[in-house]
């Protein structure tokens, strides 16, 4: 099906609409300028989105194909960062259950337009479930990414490794996440920073010994604020320990 003009402006009108009478305008000027979007936020909080996602909207009678396809023009064309996020919340329930087959192939498109580490995180817990029943097509996506410029497209390859945090959170190996977040050591970006952080502490729950031996061996280019995150759940001596290490490697 390709999306009749009057047809797309119909379903997008339906949606804004709909989230615009759950909105905060003020709240939503306020997540804008905290995130630093371009995008135009309604404020709406996470829950409230949620039911009104679930509660359906017209083109939920399409063909599961059909409501993809109205879901990918909405996100690369609609002002709005909420129904960007509306895309998400719809999926992300769907992928934790069974990923369609044909949703890698119209979501990795999704990513480009991210500039925010809210949408960035968001779409990283899709990708994360699509690449694990699917690693062969995705992990080398999230390969291309992390050589890239671009500061959301490298936290993506990072964030979209691991399934948030947790119980069962760890599930790719680490020979294949290492080099990713090796090679993201030396940006500099807050963001891409935090990313490393968050997954060399999350893959340290299940790597721990190797982990460790990864954070003495590059304490010397770990930012601070990777290294803070990355330790923030070890116990209190081995924090110290890593920490006197990386003095040293600084002085």
């Amino acid at each position: 099906m390709n999306i009749n003009r009057t047809k797309f402006k119909q379903y997008h009108r339906e949606v804004v609409e709909a989230l615009t009478a759950i909105s905060n305008p003020a709240f939503g000027k306020a997540v804008q300028q905290d995130r630093g979007s371009k995008l135009k936020h309604l404020g709406i909080k996470f829950p409230a989105l949620r039911r009104r996602v679930k509660q359906g909207f017209s083109f939920y009678e399409l063909p599961e194909d059909q409501i993809l396809e109205v879901w990918d023009a909405l996100w690369k064309t609609s002002p709005y960062g909420d129904v960007l996020f509306a895309a998400l919340e719809y999926y992300l329930p769907i992928v934790k259950k069974q990923v369609p087959a044909n949703l890698w192939s119209v979501v990795k498109g999704w990513a480009p337009r991210i500039d925010n580490w809210c949408h960035s995180d968001g779409l990283s817990s899709i990708y994360s479930r699509i690449l694990e029943s699917n690693q062969k097509e995705v992990y080398p996506q999230l390969v291309e990414w992390n050589q890239a410029e671009g500061e959301w497209l490298r936290r993506i390859s990072l964030v979209s490794l691991i399934h948030y945090s947790g119980k069962n959170a760890v599930f790719m190996p680490l020979k294949k996440v290492l080099p990713l977040v090796t090679n993201c050591l030396d940006d500099e970006r807050y963001y891409v920073q935090t990313a490393v952080g968050w997954v060399l502490r999350e893959m340290g729950l299940v790597y721990k010994s190797e982990v460790t031996k990864y954070l003495e061996t590059h304490a010397g280019r770990l930012s601070t604020p990777a290294f803070s995150r990355a330790v923030e759940r070890m116990r209190a001596k081995e924090r110290t320990r890593l920490r006197e290490i990386r003095k040293l490697h600084e002085a």
